[in-house]
């Protein structure tokens, strides 16, 4: 790709790192320690339901923990778009379901301390099933929605802005592999998280990894009813039936080839969203008139946040990068901030990156324009220009376009239209000021619409 027009700038990002994962893992541990202390003084009729409590809390209290340690914001999608692949997902999620049982066969029978784990493991599995009620909650509820906020919602969620996709898929599917704790289960779940980590990728909501994760669990559970769900398949499956398995495998494998294919295509079509750092309105509707129409625009509000954003750089690149780095990194989406600075000759480049607080922090429009023309009274020179820095975040990348306008100051306010100093600025080659033009012709020639074009060119070139 071409990038003379824009300018990369390395990332930041701390979360997350392979020591990250190791203490989430150890979060689980450590709060299950308490809870399955507790469990043991149950009754025998109640252990079950022990099981649940000990399996739910530790879950929920890791969730809390890995938001608060690595200051995660905000709350994962749930949303239900995309309807019209349901019946889709569901016939991928099956798929996977037999590639993953299949993997069991690729293991050898369990010996020596291995074969102590497994036996444990399986008791455990047995009265698991056995509870009809605990353990559908345990196996089918609690583990889809707990289990995917966590490695869907939170772990992949920020790996996807760390690296590119698929090696954040499927560095989040080995850690759900892990996190397992059981060889047996390690190939079917790292095998099932690529599934679900390529869905929530690609949807960007919980909805669906969570009902892929109900539904193959549900299964599961329910074909444990009828058979011992603890059953080593290479020790009951003859010849035949093993032969059979593998070239339903490939059968599967041929409709996951036929689903990827026919997703990709679906998901070109699909308006990619983007959190604008501003709460400025004038902005999104400038922004929405250049970018694509598959491009979907949503400010602040949309996350919730609420507190104001830090403009502390010395540059309006670094104000930018800073504004952006505020929402991106914490909620883990992708983020456009911009800042814009009036730079005029004859006060050395005032106000520049104090434009929007010229004349105090809580400074109006007006307030600023009614400075800067007193700071001007008898200047000759009245050169100025208007330059835009538009920081994106775009998955792992962090780029910087820049938009520029010369022009010079009228000698009063003109103009009705636009926000600023649209009302004394006139660009050059025109004799009319920002304000007293049309939105339309505003956006081809402004600052802000030079840095959008430019945004536009590499969304265009990374579409391509």
């Amino acid at each position: 790709m071409n990038s003379n027009y824009y300018k990369e700038i390395p990332s930041k990002r701390n979360f997350p790192k392979f020591i990250h994962f190791v203490a989430i893992i150890a979060y689980f541990i450590l709060f299950s320690i308490p809870f399955s202390l507790l469990v043991s003084h149950f009754p025998a009729r109640f252990k079950t339901f022990g099981m649940l409590l000990s399996y739910v809390f530790p879950m929920i209290l890791t969730i809390w923990a890995t938001r608060k340690t690595f200051g995660r914001e905000g709350f994962p999608s749930f949303s239900f778009q995309h309807k019209n692949l349901f019946p889709f997902i569901v016939i991928g999620a099956f798929a996977f379901l037999v590639v993953g049982e299949s993997t069991v066969l690729l293991l050898p029978e369990p010996s020596g301390i291995f074969k102590t784990i497994f036996d444990e493991l399986n008791e455990a599995m047995k009265a698991i099933f056995n509870d009809k009620i605990s353990g559908y909650l345990m196996i089918a509820v609690a583990a889809p929605i707990l289990e995917e906020w966590l490695f869907r919602g939170i772990i992949l969620k920020a790996l996807l802005k760390k690296y590119s996709p698929w090696k954040a898929i499927l560095i989040s599917a080995v850690v759900f592999g892990v996190f397992h704790l059981n060889p047996w289960q390690f190939l079917y779940a790292t095998v099932l998280g690529i599934y679900l980590g390529y869905i929530y990728w690609k949807t960007g909501s919980l909805f669906y990894p969570i009902l892929i994760h109900w539904l193959l669990n549900s299964t599961a559970f329910i074909a444990g009813q009828f058979q011992d769900p603890s059953e080593n398949l290479t020790e009951t499956l003859t010849h035949q039936e093993i032969k059979g398995m593998i070239l339903l495998s490939l059968f599967s494998l041929f409709i996951i080839y036929f689903l990827y294919n026919y997703f990709e295509k679906y998901f070109s079509h699909t308006p990619k969203e983007w959190i604008v750092a501003t709460g400025n309105p004038h902005k999104i509707q400038e922004i929405e008139k250049i970018l694509p129409k598959n491009i979907r625009l949503k400010d602040l509000k949309a996350l919730g946040h609420k507190t104001e954003l830090k403009e502390t750089g010395k540059t309006l690149e670094e104000n930018a990068l800073q504004k952006m780095r505020q929402i991106a990194y914490p909620y883990d989406v992708n983020v456009m901030a911009d800042d814009t600075g009036l730079e005029v000759e004859s006060l050395q480049g005032a106000p520049g990156v104090y434009s929007a607080r010229y004349a105090g922090e809580n400074a109006s429009y007006r307030d600023n324009v009614e400075k800067l023309l007193k700071e001007m009274e008898g200047k000759e020179n009245r050169n100025a220009r208007f330059r835009t820095l538009i920081a994106l975040s775009d998955g792992p990348k962090e780029i910087v376009f820049e938009g520029e306008i010369k022009g010079t100051i009228a000698n009063e306010p003109r103009g009705e239209r636009g926000f600023g100093y649209d009302s004394v600025f006139i660009p050059e080659g025109y004799d009319k000021t920002f304000a007293e033009m049309t939105q339309e012709e505003k956006n081809k020639i402004s600052h802000r619409a030079e840095a959008l074009k430019k945004l536009k060119k590499y969304l265009d070139e990374s579409k391509a």
